[in-house]
């Protein structure tokens, strides 16, 4: 986190005409260690929050950013039984800031990125978690997307090839000359050589994780960073779960888990719950979580490159030495997977 900084004037303004209550003057602050959009938390005199998200500012306009989009995520799904953050407005070009942005109420709760975070939860919410997390997650696969107005959010099939494919494109960008490429390559052949079948559509996160997630008495109290929504495979999310929901004797890694701190649910019962929950067969998890793996191990590769070219400051900026052994890590661990 930075520090708090007075917001400029034309901000504090273009907030207050859609929120009269909003007491300036407004301060702000950049939170999380993302590397996607930036979040920025925005507090007035009186102690009121809000979110405001932005792409980064050499973004260049990428999809991958879109905060709009988001915002109409979050608009679609106010309402239903995945809770979610309220949008208070979406701007382009003003209120000082250049390019698209979108702001919205601060949900209660905090979010869980690293071990010493479980230490806000007790024993008890510790094994709690496990089960409202799941139940979150099977109530957003069960909505219908047709039904919230998200019908053209992405294309219905073959989730995991379209997302290989757009790995691979990637990876001729970021890996091809590294020390990881043989590995990758060597997972991609056996992931493209054994893709499941596609059995459902549904409104896929594309990072459920607990550091997107907000908790407090051991409940979910809100799902944030919905730039990779899309309509997907519900496996795929699932094992992104699972995957992050790691045991304390597995190693640390550049992804940190708070679950590794104790205490918590076990995979095994994460996955029978949700099947309880959804009747789905997840006789193929084992496929989806080499394919998770290995695009985990891609996407950090991009961040490599860029945290190499200073692209990323100093916010949040992981070790270099620290990201190249995850890279190799995963890609292991997904070729393991791969069988």
């Amino acid at each position: 986190m930075t520090a708090s900084t007075a917001c400029d004037g034309k901000l504090a303004k273009w907030l207050g005409d859609r929120v009269p209550a909003l007491a300036p003057p407004l301060r702000s602050r950049r939170i999380g260690a993302g590397q996607s959009n930036v979040t920025v938390l925005l507090t007035d005199a009186a102690g009121t929050e809000w979110i405001l998200r932005r792409p980064p500012l050499a973004d260049g306009g990428s999809a991958a950013h879109g905060v709009h989009r988001e915002a109409r995520i979050l608009h679609a799904l106010a309402g239903t039984a995945v809770p979610v953050p309220e949008v208070v407005a979406t701007g382009v070009d003003e209120a000082g800031i250049d390019g698209p942005f979108a702001v919205m109420a601060r949900a209660r709760g905090i979010p869980l990125a690293e071990e010493h975070d479980a230490t806000a939860l007790t024993a008890s919410e510790r094994m709690w978690l496990a089960t409202d997390v799941v139940a979150v997650l099977a109530e957003l696969h069960a909505l219908n997307p047709d039904e919230i107005g998200l019908a053209d959010l992405g294309s219905r099939d073959n989730y995991v090839a379209r997302q290989i494919r757009r790995m691979v494109r990637n990876w001729r960008t970021w890996g091809e000359d590294s020390a990881a490429d043989p590995a990758w390559r060597a997972c991609r052949a056996r992931l493209e050589a054994n893709v499941p079948e596609q059995h459902d559509v549904v409104l896929a996160h594309g990072d459920f994780r607990l550091a997107n997630l907000l908790v407090a008495e051991g409940r979910v109290t809100a799902v944030l960073d919905w730039e990779l929504c899309t309509l997907g495979d519900p496996l795929a999310d699932l094992a992104w779960l699972v995957d992050d929901w790691r045991a304390p004797d597995e190693p640390a890694i550049a992804m940190p888990s708070p679950t590794r701190a104790g205490g918590f649910a076990d995979r095994t019962e994460l996955i029978a719950d949700y099947v309880t929950r959804t009747g789905r067969d997840v006789g193929s998890l084992d496929y989806y979580r080499a394919f998770t793996h290995w695009k985990a191990a891609t996407l950090l590769q991009g961040v490599l490159l860029r945290r190499r070219a200073g692209e990323l400051g100093e916010h949040g900026a992981p070790d270099l030495t620290e990201l190249e052994r995850t890279i190799r890590y995963l890609l292991d661990e997904a070729l393991e997977l791969a069988g």
